[in-house]
C-alpha cells in the first residue's frame, strides 16, 4: 500500500513531464511505463489491453450503451 503521494505519483509524471509530450496509448506503473504483464505477476499491461481492435469494439460498444 502506497502513501497518497507515491500513490500519485504515476498520474502527474504522465501528465506534466515533457518526456511524454505527444506520447499516448501507452501504460505506465511506477512511474516508468509498463512492460508485458507475465503471470504469476502482479505488474504489467496485458496484451488484450493494447489491441486496437478490441479499442475500436469497445468504443462503438461504449457508444451504442450511451445513446440508448
Amino acid at each position: 500500500m502506497e502513501d497518497p503521494e507515491a500513490g500519485a505519483a504515476t498520474s502527474v509524471f504522465v501528465a506534466v513531464s515533457p518526456l511524454l509530450e505527444g506520447v499516448g496509448g501507452r501504460y505506465f506503473e511506477d512511474v516508468a511505463e509498463a512492460g508485458p504483464y507475465v503471470p504469476p505477476a502482479v505488474e504489467g499491461v496485458a496484451d488484450y489491453a493494447l489491441d486496437p481492435e478490441a479499442a475500436a469494439r469497445l468504443w462503438v460498444v461504449s457508444e451504442e450503451m450511451l445513446a440508448s
